[in-house]
C-alpha cells in the first residue's frame, strides 16, 4: 500500500474514532436531547425519502402502473411519518420502545415454551432464565419506555466511547507505518 493511502486511512480512522468518542460523550451526558436529535434527523430523512419516492412514482414513465401507485402511496405514508416525527419526536421514540417491549415479551414467552417443550441442542435451565429475564425486560420497557430509551442511549454512548477509544489506541504509531 502506498504511503498516501496509508495516511488517508489513518486520517479516516482518527476522524471517525474522535467523532465516535465525542458523540458517545454527548449521548452519555445528554441522553434525552440526543434521542430527540436522532428522531429529528430521522424525521427529515423520512420526509426526503417519501418525497423522492413520490417523485419517482410520478416520473416513472415506462414502469408498471401498479409499481407507480404503490411507490406513490408508500412515499406519501413515509413522508407523513416524517412530518409527524418532526412535529413531535417523542411519538416515534415511544412507539419504538413499546415495540421493543412487546418483542422482549414475545421472545421470553417463546423461550419458556421452548424450555417446556424441549428444543434440540439447548439446555432447559439457561432457556428458562433467558425467557424470564426477557419477560422482565419487556415489562420494564413497557412500564417505563422513556427510562428504557434513556438507558439505551447511555449504553450506546458508552459503546461509542469504547469503540472510538479502542480504534485510537489500536492504531499503529506513525513510525511503524513508514517501514
Amino acid at each position: 500500500m502506498d504511503s498516501r493511502a496509508v495516511r488517508t486511512f489513518r486520517v479516516f480512522v482518527v476522524v471517525t474514532a474522535v467523532v465516535a468518542v465525542v458523540l458517545g460523550i454527548v449521548a452519555i451526558v445528554w441522553p434525552r436531547p440526543s434521542l430527540v436529535l436522532v428522531a429529528l434527523v430521522f424525521g427529515v430523512y423520512l420526509v426526503v425519502a417519501g418525497a423522492l419516492r413520490v417523485f419517482a412514482a410520478v416520473r416513472g414513465h415506462g414502469t408498471p402502473p401498479a409499481w407507480r401507485w404503490t411507490s406513490g402511496i408508500v412515499g406519501v405514508l413515509v413522508g407523513l411519518a416524517g412530518l409527524l416525527t418532526l412535529v413531535d419526536p417523542a411519538i416515534p421514540l415511544l412507539v419504538y420502545a413499546v415495540l421493543a417491549g412487546i418483542a422482549f415479551l414475545v421472545e421470553g414467552i417463546a423461550a419458556l415454551v421452548g424450555a417446556v417443550v424441549g428444543h434440540p441442542g439447548s439446555s432447559r435451565v439457561p432457556t428458562v432464565v433467558s425467557g424470564v429475564l426477557s419477560i422482565l425486560g419487556g415489562v420494564v420497557v413497557l412500564v417505563a419506555p422513556g427510562l428504557a430509551l434513556t438507558v439505551f442511549t447511555v449504553f450506546s454512548g458508552i459503546a461509542l466511547v469504547v469503540v472510538g477509544a479502542a480504534a485510537l489506541l489500536l492504531l499503529p504509531p506513525r513510525a511503524a507505518m513508514r517501514r
